[in-house]
């Protein structure tokens, strides 16, 4: 996961709910976003950028397909005319 300010975030406000996490300081601050980073990466999550960038390009090879898939059929019919003849 590549946003970093989500990680930063997300263990600030773990270490506002945790007791003691804010008088350790930024150790614990600094261990916990470490831990959230390496959970995150093992999880091989997107973002949401990456997520839309990725339905974009699906969206283009399903209309790419359906091209083809067109292409393909006007081929076998006038194949098949051909053949009929």
């Amino acid at each position: 996961m590549k946003d970093q300010r989500f990680i930063d975030e997300l263990s600030e406000q773990l270490a506002r709910v945790l007791p003691g996490v804010e008088a350790a300081g930024e150790d614990i601050r600094k261990a916990l976003s470490g831990g959230l980073q390496q959970g995150f990466r093992r999880m091989d999550l997107l973002t949401r950028e990456e997520f839309e960038q990725q339905s974009e390009a699906l969206a283009r090879a399903e209309a790419r397909i359906a091209e083809l898939e067109r292409a393909v059929s006007a081929l076998e019919a006038r194949l098949n005319s051909v053949a009929g003849d």
